[in-house]
């Protein structure tokens, strides 16, 4: 891991009126969170104007309009430009600027009609203005969100989306409210009224949205526990302000209490809008830590890999000895000799993929210099060993000297290969959990040589090579079979076995089970007829696919 110093060129373009830079995630989230709150404070600027015409606690919201009016200011001059406090930084998007500057021409234009209302100077004309131009100003705010949305990253475009439009409806409790004001105003009745019927519907449709999911609003059922019980408390307190939100209400305290209810229920959209502000951050480090737990597991994948293939190594040296036996006795001779070639080729390639790694397997090169060294030994020993493969394969049949080698040194080369794989075990410092992981595959993978040389033992017996040492021998092979595969179904404390969970690797040892118990009674059988014979010849095959299964599963599940 290191890292890679370069020089950046900075060119500062004239042209652009400000400094602009792509955007984190983070920042993307800061950014349409405060431009979705720019929708809400032209509403919130507009209800502060129309409660002051209907001098409903006058002086309190003159104060209210002064500070939501520089907030807006504020806030459109940070998104343009930047702005530390905000912690806002200015995109780099041209269309947004672009847009940003349509909204700035209106807002200078409607900022205007608010300083006139700030300095006592309120009329009819003046507030039939505001209510038209606060609704462009909303239109044209509305333009930026989504073009900040359109911005966010696929994977966090949903909680993106989820921020625009929680942050909407903390615009709609303030348009419900002007709207409310504008009816009992008698301002443009008709408009008033349709327009405050539309913001309680989208208002509830965003609300279940959130909640529940919404294809039409490319909204997602929330799944997060506090956002959860945050959208169920709003719920909650829009049910209790939602009859009040009537145009034929004409109380006017009636219509305060529910605008302030509606203020109050501002308070707690507002913070469920952080909250998905902050699920976009966390998004972005679930998806790095994600890629970290990817990559240590893949290097512990690794590991396991290379154990899984030097233990393949065993498995080999006794299939290959096993189809040479089966090609002198002229059993399926053509089609052993094939799967012997094949055989042969796996060990050469293996054993140099230990050696010097393979970049198509994301195998690293070995750099231990004990286990190279070793490596090295098998080598020599293989090359002997292959060497008497090559002359049965370019014979077509066995000859006796040949024979005679195979069965005397496929031992040698197991008993290397072996130690090969306690080597590469011995190597990484592991935890218990990881050190059980490699023991599972050691021990699976030791059930497949198993699996070969219990029919190598079987085929010796029955050919009477050295019959009461092979005899022993296969009883050992078949204890150790029965008692490994009772391990790796039920865990084993002494082995360092852990009993499996995942439903594919118990389904598939089980599968091994049913198999072996068909077989098992055939191995320890003295007297076996042709037709018992060929059963083993055709399931040993069976047996080691399905118990290599097993062993892919031990290397690759993450949910052992």
């Amino acid at each position: 891991m290191y890292i890679r110093k370069s020089l950046f060129i900075v060119v500062v373009f004239m042209i652009l009126p400000v400094m602009t830079f792509a955007l984190t995630t983070k920042e993307l989230a800061v950014s349409i969170n405060l431009a979705g709150k720019q929708r809400m404070l032209s509403q919130m600027i507009a209800k502060d104007i129309f409660l002051i015409q209907a001098d409903i606690d006058r002086a309190q919201n003159l104060k209210k309009l002064k500070l939501n009016r520089d907030l807006f200011d504020k806030t459109l001059n940070g998104l343009v430009s930047g702005d530390k406090e905000l912690k806002l930084k200015p995109i780099k998007n041209q269309e947004i600027q672009k847009q940003l500057q349509v909204v700035k021409k209106i807002w200078d234009s409607f900022d205007k009609n608010i300083k006139q209302v700030l300095s006592g100077a309120i009329n009819r004309q003046l507030l039939s203005k505001v209510q038209k131009q606060n609704r462009t100003l909303l239109f044209e705010m509305n333009k930026a969100v989504q073009l900040y949305v359109a911005q966010s990253k696929e994977s966090v475009s949903k909680r993106a989306q989820a921020v625009n439009l929680s942050g909407k409806m903390r615009m709609l409790t303030q348009k419900m409210a002007k709207s409310l004001l504008l009816v009992y105003l008698n301002i443009d009745k008709k408009n008033s009224t349709k327009e405050l019927i539309s913001s309680k519907k989208m208002f509830a449709k965003i609300l279940n949205g959130l909640q529940h999911g919404d294809k039409s609003l490319k909204l997602d059922s929330t799944k997060l526990p506090k956002i959860k019980k945050q959208l169920k408390k709003i719920k909650k307190q829009y049910q209790n302000i939602e009859p009040n939100l009537n145009a034929s209400i004409r109380n006017k305290e009636i219509i305060k209490d529910t605008v302030y209810k509606l203020d109050a229920l501002l308070v707690e959209v507002d913070k469920v809008v952080k909250l998905f502000e902050k699920s976009i951050k966390r998004a972005k480090q679930a998806k790095k830590l994600s890629l970290l737990v990817n990559q240590f597991i893949e290097q512990k994948n690794i590991h396991n890999n290379i154990i899984n293939l030097a233990g393949k190594q065993r498995m080999l040296t006794q299939k290959m000895t096993k189809l040479v036996l089966l090609i002198s006795l002229d059993i399926k001779a053509d089609k052993h000799k094939i799967e012997l070639e094949k055989s042969a080729k796996l060990f050469e390639r293996a054993i140099n993929t230990l050696l010097k790694g393979d970049n198509s397997l994301s195998l690293p090169k070995t750099d231990d210099k004990k286990i190279v060294a070793f490596i090295k030994q098998i080598q020599s020993q293989w090359n002997i060993f292959n060497a008497n493969i090559q002359k049965v394969l370019q014979s077509g049949s066995v000859d006796i000297d040949v024979l005679n080698y195979i069965i005397e040194h496929n031992l040698t080369l197991l008993k290397m290969s072996d130690k090969l794989v306690k080597l590469f075990k011995a190597k990484t410092k592991q935890t218990f959990l990881e050190q059980a992981r490699s023991n599972i595959v050691d021990v699976a993978g030791r059930q497949r040589m198993l699996s070969q040389k219990m029919t190598k033992e079987k085929l010796l017996v029955l050919m009477g090579i050295n019959t009461l040492e092979n005899e022993k021998n296969l009883k050992k092979s078949v204890k150790l079979f029965d008692n490994s595969l009772e391990a790796l179904i039920k865990g084993d404390a002494n082995l360092k076995i852990v009993k499996p969970s995942n439903k594919n690797i118990k389904k598939q040892l089980q599968k091994v089970a049913k198999m072996w118990k068909t077989l098992k009674p055939l191995y320890l059988k003295d007297d076996i007829d042709i037709d018992e014979l060929n059963k083993i010849v055709e399931q040993n095959p069976k047996l080691l696919s399905q118990m290599n299964k097993v062993v892919s599963l031990s290397v690759d599940v993450a949910d052992y």
